[in-house]
């Protein structure tokens, strides 16, 4: 089993550009992979969301604060992801 983490990067983390080439909001998704259970606890699920904000803001070099939690709708709604 694996928990989709799903996050918008804002435009001033410059990590995405429209077709002009201006920054433009981007979506990430991140996979815990071989969990066990899809149970946990609301401490250990925002654990596992600011974690993963954390590395993907070291990864791309930008403000924690540019990256926010969405939805795994939001998240399709927003790119041509087809996963499962």
């Amino acid at each position: 089993m694996k928990i989709r983490l799903c996050f918008r990067l804002e435009k001033e983390a410059e990590f995405a550009e429209d077709e002009n080439g201006n920054p433009s909001e981007a979506f990430v998704c991140a996979s815990l992979k071989d969990v066990k259970t899809y149970v946990m606890s609301a401490e250990d699920y925002k654990n596992a969301h600011e974690g993963m904000k954390k590395i993907i803001a070291n990864q791309i070099g930008c403000d924690i604060r540019l990256i926010s939690l969405i939805t795994l709708n939001e998240y399709l709604d927003n790119t041509e992801d087809d996963e499962d």
